[in-house]
Formats: C-alpha cells, structure tokens, sequence
C-alpha cells in the first residue's frame, strides 16, 4: 500500500464532536468549579451590600417611589379606559342614530331658499352724521334665532327627529342682505318638512326682531328642492367610521398597556436577593468554564497529528483495515460506554471472535505470502497480542512479533525476510507521520502491507 500523497486533511465535525464528547469529565469538573466560585463569590458581596444599613433605606425609598408611580400610571390607565369605552358608545349610537350618517351619498335631498332682508337705512349725502344701518344686526339675529336649540327642538319634534342630530343637517349662512336656509334629509317630503319648519321660524321671529332692532322687510328670493350626489357627505361619513376604529385600537393598546404594568416587588431579605444573584452567576461560571475546556479541546484535536480513527487512517493511506480492537477490557463509565457505541468504535465485544475476523481478512489478503511481520507503532503489548492472534488462527503462515521499525534497528534487519507486514496502530498514541513512515519504509523494501489493525 503506497501513502496516498494527494490526500486533503478536512474536518470531520463529527469527530471533533465526538472528541469533545469524550471529555466530558474535565468538561464537567471545571463547568462545577467556576460555578461554585462565581456564584460564591457573587453571593457573598451581594449579601454584604445588601446587608448594609444605607443600602437597605434606598432600596425601600426606591420601592415606595416605584409603587407611587406604579398606583398613578394605573389609575390613569384605567381612567382612560372609562373614557374610551364610553366615547365608543357614544359614537356607535351616534353611528347608528343619525340621520346624516344613514343618508345615501348618491341620493341626497336637498333644499335651499334664499331669503332677502330689507332696512330702511339709507346714505345721507353731505351729512358727516349718518344713520345706524342694523342690516348686519338683523341678519345675525335672524341666524341665532334658528339655529336656536329651543327652536331646533322644536324643529325636530315637529318633523320626527332627535335635535342633537337636526342641527347637522340644516345650515344658516349670511351673505350680504341675503339670508341662506339650507337642509337636507333622505326623502323629499322630509327635506320640505324641515325647510317649511325653518321658513315658520323666520316668521315667528320677525315680529320680535323688527321690535327689538329695527323695522325691516323679508322677502323670498328663491327655493329650490332636488336630489344630488354629495361625495362630501361620503368623506364625513367615512371620517366618522374611521374615528369608530381609531378608538377601538386605543382602547386595545390602553388595556394591553395596563396589562403590561408590572407590581413593583417588595425588596426581599437580603440572603434570598444574594441566593438569587449567586445562581445566576454561578450558571454563568458553568457555562463559561465548560466554554473554556470545549475550546481547549477543539485546538488540541486541530493541531493534534495523534491518529484518532481507524476511517481517518483508510482514509489517508488507502490502507486496508484488518480490524479493530478495544484498547483495554476493563468496564468503562455507562456514558463512555454509550458514546463508544454511538460513534461506532469498538466496546468490549468478543475479542477472540474479533481476532478470528482479522485472521481471515489478513489471509484473503495475503494471498500466497509464507511469512508475515507484524509491526506498529502501538504499545509493544497489543503489538505481541496481535501477532500471536494471527499465528495460532494463521495456519501455514510464519507471523513474526515486530515492533516499531522506525525506533529498532534490528526489526528493520529483519524486515525484508518476510512476505508482508501487518500495522498495529493505536488511537491517541500513533501519530500519522509514523505510520506514513511506515508504510514508505515497506514500501521501499518492496514489501506489501496486508493491512492494519487498529486499537481504540
């Protein structure tokens, strides 16, 4: 087997996580000591700062002013709340009540009369004294009296609606001596009642006003009375809908704030505030301590060149495994145990039917070979203990006991007597430098090597 010269060393993360896997003890011994002495050492300072005299009067001061605080926002909150809850009735009755909000944009009846008002006030050429012109006081008086709420009741008793929603829908303008009624309603014979009612207003008031202002005359410029489209009402309408919504979320963030408003907490006895700290302090020790001893391991297996697998090892030399053994026989810890398992590597099964399959897969690969040598840089115990497995199972086949060739003198004499060779390498004790040594050594000897048998 030639050394596979062009191999690209890559990162198997699954080893290195097994590695880490491995070291689970250090991991865990060093993750308790850190925490032990971050969490005591943290403990006992809070203790002795929470022990003292002006710390303990702070912290209440704190406490009262932060539940103060705490009881004002509260109370502001659920005031808030009251408000919204009733301006939101209001203004789904309001929605639901008046007339303006259920008018059709696209059928509105509307009705319009104009209205002069004549005095009897006249320019005095040449005088520098002229007469008092009450035209503007008239017409003022005139629009007060109508848009009275006496007079709107009374209004909107008479056609069949609630004052508080007639005053939207009729309007008094002054322009001039002219005097402008407006109303607008769902029906004809609704917007006529409401314009006829408003029209009985002038008159009522007309005495009144001529003796308490001035002698004046109201005549009738125009009236008109139609259906139109009115987009304006449509913007007033969605506007107040709108307004429907806006409360409704306020109202949403107003109780998830109160919600959200955290009791403050009475300052506890001084040991359970140091117990507290101590805790979380002490989690974080562990997890810095056990942070430490990963990495700590991550480099070493990076730079480390020890051999870690027997895949590595095929991998890197295309050298065929003959098998793998256990390093030693004795019961390892349940976790070890299980991490063996769960990565594949041999644990404790039956070393002599082992030693039976690496005697077959050495035979069928030795093909006619007389004699074989085996050789490792493994401890020279598990070397001698695979060279007399192979012997006794290797019938007709000289197996000679080696050792490391590249530390021995004399095994290396001896080396090109035999057929082939057999390595014997051990995890986290042979390094690949030395078993590419090794395998150039044989190579240069002209000697196959049969394979390799590998202890983890």
């Amino acid at each position: 087997m030639e050394p596979n010269n062009t191999y690209e060393q890559e990162i198997d993360l699954k080893d290195l996580m097994f590695a880490v896997l491995y070291r689970w003890r250090p991991i865990l011994a060093v993750a308790v000591v850190l925490a032990v002495l971050l969490g005591g050492y943290r403990a006992v300072s809070v203790y002795r700062e929470e022990n003292d005299a002006a710390a303990l009067a702070q912290a209440q001061k704190d406490y009262e002013s932060a539940v103060e605080l705490y009881e004002k926002n509260q109370a502001n909150a659920e005031r808030e709340i009251d408000n919204l809850v009733k301006s939101i009735e209001e203004q789904q009755k309001y929605l639901e009540e008046s007339r303006l909000m259920n008018l059709s944009p696209y059928d509105v009846w509307s009705a319009q009369t104009v209205l002069f008002v004549k005095t009897d006030y006249q320019i005095m050429p040449d005088m520098v004294y002229q007469n008092l012109n009450y035209t503007d006081t008239i017409l003022a008086a005139y629009q007060t009296a109508l848009m009275n709420l006496e007079f709107l009741e009374e209004v909107a008793e008479k056609v069949g609606l609630d004052e508080r929603y007639l005053e939207e829908l009729v309007s008094v303008t002054v322009s001039g001596n002219l005097l402008t009624i407006c109303a607008m309603d769902g029906t004809e014979s609704g917007v006529k009642a409401i314009m006829d009612a408003m029209l009985d207003g002038v008159k009522d008031a007309q005495s009144q006003i001529r003796t308490s202002i001035g002698s004046h005359t109201v005549s009738e410029v125009s009236s008109s009375v139609g259906a139109l489209v009115d987009l304006k009402l449509q913007n007033t309408q969605k506007a107040q809908s709108d307004r429907l919504v806006t409360l409704n979320d306020s109202l949403t963030k107003t109780r998830d704030g109160l919600d959200a408003l955290a009791e403050p907490v009475a300052p506890s006895s001084s040991a359970m505030t140091a117990v507290k700290s101590g805790i979380k302090y002490a989690v974080l020790g562990g997890v810095l301590g056990a942070f430490m001893v990963v990495f700590v391991v991550c480099v070493c297996f990076l730079m480390s060149d020890k051999v870690y697998s027997a895949k590595e090892l095929k991998n890197r030399y295309r050298v065929k495994i003959l098998g793998t053994l256990p390093v030693s026989e004795k019961k390892r810890f349940v976790v070890d145990e299980w991490l063996r398992k769960l990565e594949g590597r041999a644990h404790g099964a039956d070393i002599s039917a082992e030693y039976g399959l690496i005697a077959a897969n050495a035979a069928n690969y030795a093909d006619d070979m007389k004699s074989l040598m085996v050789i490792g840089t493994a401890d020279e115990k598990l070397v001698a203990a695979v060279a007399g497995g192979l012997e006794s199972r290797m019938a007709g086949v000289k197996v000679t006991i080696g050792g490391n060739v590249l530390r021995d003198g004399n095994l290396l004499r001896q080396l090109p007597g035999c057929d082939g060779v057999v390595l014997v390498e051990q995890c986290s004790r042979s390094v690949y430098s030395d078993v590419a040594l090794e395998i150039e050594t044989a190579k240069d000897l002209k000697k196959t090597v049969v394979g390799c048998v590998v202890f983890e």
